[in-house]
């Protein structure tokens, strides 16, 4: 099933703006770990709430962005979700984040690390995962 791609849409909201209307650079990792968690459900693998209760934390360990054009209060933007490579200690997904034009602008990725709950230890990711990535 790999490459698995998943797109979700968000909105700049006039908060996430400064006085130009231009999206603070922060507010990206927030748009990233939204469109992370819709594309694990979409996956088949649960919310994090799902995946923490199967006793695995997934921690950011590694974060990778490229801003290419500031995105403006009120687009659509479309992020694209993209795990190329089955999870093993750790996941990678790679994101590219397009205006309404289809116009880069942001591209990046993050690592997250499968930790068990109980002993704070690297593990294996949960089953769930294993499986639709296989």
């Amino acid at each position: 099933m790999l490459p698995f791609t998943y797109v979700h849409h968000v909105r700049v909201r006039y908060a996430e703006t400064d006085q130009m209307g231009v999206c603070w650079h922060g507010n990206y990792l927030l748009y990233l770990e939204e469109a992370r968690g819709e594309a694990l459900r979409a996956a088949g693998c649960g919310s994090y709430a799902d995946i923490e209760a199967a006793g695995v934390m997934c921690p950011i360990v590694n974060v990778n962005l490229t801003y290419h054009l500031p995105a403006r209060y009120d687009e659509d933007l479309a992020i694209h979700v993209t795990v190329a490579e089955p999870p093993r200690a750790t996941i990678r997904f790679h994101y590219r984040i397009l205006n309404p034009a289809g116009q880069l602008v942001l591209e990046g990725s993050t690592d997250l690390a499968f930790v068990d709950k109980a002993t704070h230890r690297p593990c294996r990711p949960p089953q769930p995962m294993r499986a639709i990535f296989r």
